[in-house]
């Protein structure tokens, strides 16, 4: 007679700020996800950190029907690396999945990725990200365009893929640097300074939105870069986006022949991307410790 395959437990952490446009159908569709290789959700935990709306009565009503649902409430906004912190103080799994709250995750995603977790030789998996703006205009075509080349970076450098947005680890670290700006990306180094690997799941898909607005979207990548380069030179570690002669090289070899907008708008999209670097740049050495709290970019919080 064989044996029943032991259950394995994991925890959702959801870091949130003014999140009440999209928390509730995150929490829903995280309760509906098809699960697989008997992981079992143990728990929901949502850090709502200086929120000003009402993200934190909307997870309050759904502490009501599901009594997995937990939420812990910053007064003051200290940065999402805080909150992560905070997540991983109080989940009682070994196997966690930390998603921003401006997402939502495909109705297979955890279970695809928790499977790759599995795996002993890694502890620390990314999932696809596609945008859900739309791709006729200037800015929906730009965040479509970042997003594919992140795709087709980790397909290229699948043993250092970057990670963002939903992410599945395990509870091998106690917490992440609080005055990081790149929550996701800062534990990468921490899962490779334990000689694990960090895999790239492309068949699991979380769904955002991109910024709407050229200044929210140079500001976001402005952060972005200066998190970045905090992790380079504190923690010896460079994400793989980090290069751009990297993303130039991966960028020319998917032109997109026949697509006018790409010749159009890549040109406009690489100046703004060597502007938000220039200008992360600047951040990280004339002020590096105001990195880990930064504006919220409120056209990307309207996900349906």
């Amino acid at each position: 007679m064989k044996k029943a395959k032991a259950t394995i437990n994991y925890s959702v952490g959801i870091c949130a700020y003014n999140e009440e446009k999209n928390i509730g159908q995150l929490i829903e569709a995280i309760l509906n996800q098809k699960q697989t290789n008997n992981f079992i959700l143990k728990e929901i935990i949502v850090v709502a950190s200086g929120c000003t709306d009402h993200t934190a009565s909307i997870v309050q009503k759904w502490q009501k029907s599901d009594l997995r649902i937990r939420l812990i409430v910053e007064k003051t906004r200290r940065g999402k690396a805080n909150a992560v912190n905070l997540f991983l103080k109080s989940s009682k799994s070994q196997y966690l999945i930390l998603e921003s709250a401006d997402t939502l995750p495909h109705s297979t995603t955890f279970g695809k990725i928790l499977s790759k977790l599995l795996q002993p030789h890694i502890a620390l998996v990314g999932c696809r990200v596609i945008p859900r703006n739309d791709h006729q205009s200037f800015m929906g075509f730009t965040n479509h365009l970042m997003w594919e080349l992140h795709h087709r970076l980790n397909l290229q450098f699948p043993e250092r893929p970057k990670v963002g947005e939903l992410i599945a680890f395990k509870k091998i670290f106690k917490r992440v640097p609080p005055s990081s700006a790149a929550d996701e990306a800062s534990i990468e180094p921490l899962v490779v300074g334990q000689e694990y690997q960090v895999g790239y799941c492309p068949e699991a898909v979380v769904y955002n939105k991109g910024p709407e607005s050229v200044f929210e979207y140079l500001s976001r990548r402005r952060r972005n870069f200066a998190g970045h380069t905090a992790i380079r030179k504190r923690q010896g570690y460079s994400v793989v986006t980090y290069s751009s002669l990297r993303i130039l090289g991966v960028l020319l070899s998917n032109i997109q022949w026949n697509n006018p907008r790409f010749f159009l708008f890549t040109p406009i999209i690489a100046l703004m991307e060597m502007i938000a670097r220039f200008f992360g740049m600047l951040d990280f050495y004339l002020k590096p410790n105001n990195l880990a709290v930064w504006k919220i970019a409120k056209t990307s919080k309207n996900l349906k």
